[in-house]
């Protein structure tokens, strides 16, 4: 059977707009970015970070934070006033600044604090009949993966998300998958294991599910460059999109945005535009222009400049290479990937 296909959280990415996005165009469950478990406490639930949808569920809702009183505090209130799908630890981000605050990748150098943690996430999730995850590295500064599973095992967790990574490599080198198979043979029947890392393509993750036997497979910093990553693997083909489709997807994104104010929106936008453009022709001199756009009105219009520069540099239409059903719909409209 094949695994689930998992959009990541990102910091900065996935918010309620993208997961929206992601789920439409085919990911499987959706995962909030990490959020402070002490902001919660202090500001409450009114933050866009906390916006969900029904159209982005299933959605598993990421904490972070160094106390275990705080993690708990903020878990029941987001269980009893936002009911996401699912709770989700995050015991894996290298962020130097989420590191220094005792939280992320630093509860791996804890192990007693993190079964703390977990294990209230768990007992928290269960009463509102949901399940708990963690998201994981292979460890700090060495790896410890079999240590660290086996406490979030005897915590009660039944879904593993494992970065195969140490935290101090950040992103570099290659995601050790081989790991991945090491806990889900480890894990047998009591849990479910997560793969994310280094995930960019159809034939990463036929690869991935293949060489890890992996429950679920995340895809991250791919889906910003290729969001329709998640068309491909249901369809099982790789697909070409055109200038024309990629500005498509931005204003269906922007579609999905109506919970955020103009400004917030234009900002979305210019952080969403050089990824979903990425190799398109005359990108790198289009970009300033996009970024120096001072509404929403002004950044699509200056991006559909560049759709009718390369229409008319070309005879071939948008539907011609027969992988899009239906013409880019301009002003929110979907597209409709086959």
């Amino acid at each position: 059977m094949q695994p689930l296909v998992i959009l990541a959280p990102m910091s900065g990415f996935t918010g309620s707009a993208f997961r929206r996005l992601a789920r439409r165009l085919g990911a499987d469950l959706t995962w909030t970015e990490l959020i402070s478990a002490q902001m919660i406490l202090v500001k409450g639930l009114d933050d866009p970070l906390l916006h969900v949808t029904d159209a982005e569920r299933p959605v598993r809702l990421q904490l972070h934070g160094s106390e275990p009183r705080a993690i708990l505090e903020a878990a029941e209130r987001v269980c009893r006033e936002i009911a996401p799908d699912g709770l989700d630890l995050n015991a894996g981000c290298p962020a130097r600044k989420v590191v220094r605050s005792g939280s992320g990748a630093a509860l791996l150098t804890d192990l007693p604090r993190l079964f703390e943690m977990a294990k209230g996430l768990v007992e928290i999730a269960r009463s509102h009949g949901m399940e708990a995850s963690v998201k994981f590295r292979l460890g700090f500064e060495r790896d410890e993966m079999e240590r660290i599973a086996e406490t979030l095992l005897r915590a009660g967790v039944k879904i593993l998300a494992l970065h195969p990574r140490l935290a101090r490599e950040g992103f570099s080198g290659r995601a050790r998958w081989s790991r991945v198979r090491d806990l889900k043979q480890m894990v047998g029947k009591d849990a479910r294991v997560y793969l994310s890392g280094d995930v960019k393509s159809l034939e990463d993750f036929h690869r991935a599910a293949a060489e890890t036997g992996a429950d679920g497979v995340m895809i991250g910093r791919a889906a910003l460059t290729r969001p329709w990553i998640f068309t491909e693997i249901k369809a099982g083909k790789t697909l070409e999109l055109k200038t024309a489709d990629r500005i498509a997807l931005l204003e269906e994104l922007h579609a999905y945005a109506d919970h955020l104010d103009a400004e917030q929106r234009l900002k979305m936008l210019k952080l969403f535009a050089p990824k979903f453009l990425k190799g398109v022709p005359g990108r790198r001199k289009l970009l300033p222009h996009l970024l120096a756009a001072e509404s929403v009105e002004e950044f699509f219009t200056r991006l559909r400049m560049l759709d009718e520069t390369h229409r008319s540099q070309t005879d071939q239409s948008p539907e011609e290479d027969g992988q899009l059903s239906g013409p880019p719909h301009h002003g929110g409209g979907r597209l409709h990937l086959l």
